[in-house]
């Protein structure tokens, strides 16, 4: 179980990596201001979610 749930934290790590560098991509380049707007508050949730995550696998798959 905790080996399948690890990819699952991964997953996200991978997605808020993409989010982030997508929506500093559109911030850099002088892109559309809502578009990065839209990206940075993906990355919060990820974020939020990525955090409960890491939390969930500490609490239920803590050693000893």
């Amino acid at each position: 179980m905790a080996g399948s749930f690890i990819y699952v934290v991964y997953a996200a790590m991978a997605f808020l990596i993409i989010v982030l560098g997508s929506g500093l991509w559109t911030m850099l380049k002088g892109g559309q201001p809502n578009k990065s707007q839209k990206m940075m508050r993906w990355r919060l949730g990820a974020q939020i979610v990525l955090i409960l995550l890491v939390i969930a696998f500490v609490v239920f798959f803590k050693a000893g």
